[in-house]
């Protein structure tokens, strides 16, 4: 007569199973999402903030102004507002040269970056995702509407020296980032807007133009 196959066992492998199922299912949801749900603990400046794990995360493509530039505080508050006390979800992750996260943040299903753009409070820096065309629109929408840092708060398009010594201005070329600077005697000089978010100012000698980073435009006359 055939043995009956023994079913104590039956509970623990079932058992077993519903744990890879449940694991399986969570793994897809990851997955999906890009990232585990994670926690901002603090904001540190308008583009970049501290999870609870004490990990940084920098908002992929948007750079805010840094603190102490005009409108970084406005900037700063901004992106508390969005992140705080919010489930949030960062997708398509890298890690910058400073070993922070960087990605697409969404607090709620609100692409956080393009919200930063949108307010005028931030400048894409044009790295590469699948959202790139969205926060470029984002950012013109805010350059049309002169919100933030596109005021005349922060863009001095007739800018006049601070005394009659510190004429010389100081100037970033938005297509290469090279820090620039012009004589009176340059010859774009009358057409350069300052945009103070970016720390472009005027400076009083040569050599406080190049401790700055700075260095002499191509189409100045000597």
């Amino acid at each position: 007569m055939a043995k009956r196959p023994k079913t104590q066992n039956l509970p623990v492998f079932l058992a077993v199973l519903l744990l890879l199922s449940t694991l399986g299912s969570a793994f897809l949801l990851l997955t999906r999402n890009g990232s585990e749900p994670a926690i901002a603990a603090r904001v540190i400046d308008g583009d970049t903030f501290t999870l609870t794990s004490g990990e940084r995360v920098k908002l992929l493509g948007t750079d805010a102004p840094e603190l102490g530039r005009c409108k970084a505080e406005e900037s700063t508050k901004m992106l508390e507002s969005l992140v705080m006390g919010k489930t949030l979800q960062i997708t398509e992750e890298k890690r910058d040269t400073y070993g922070r996260r960087m990605g697409l943040v969404y607090a709620q299903g609100v692409l956080v970056n393009a919200k930063m753009l949108s307010s005028g409070l931030a400048r894409p820096d044009y790295t590469k995702n699948s959202q790139t065309e969205i926060l470029k629109a984002a950012y013109r929408e805010a350059a049309d509407a002169k919100r933030g840092i596109h005021s005349t708060a922060c863009k001095i398009v007739a800018p006049k020296p601070p005394n009659s010594r510190c004429v010389i201005k100081g100037n970033i070329d938005k297509a290469t980032w090279d820090h620039l600077y012009h004589l009176p005697s340059c010859r774009h000089y009358n057409q350069i807007v300052l945009d103070l978010d970016l720390g472009e100012q005027f400076f009083c000698s040569e050599d406080e133009a190049k401790e700055a980073g700075f260095r002499l435009a191509p189409d100045c006359l000597r």
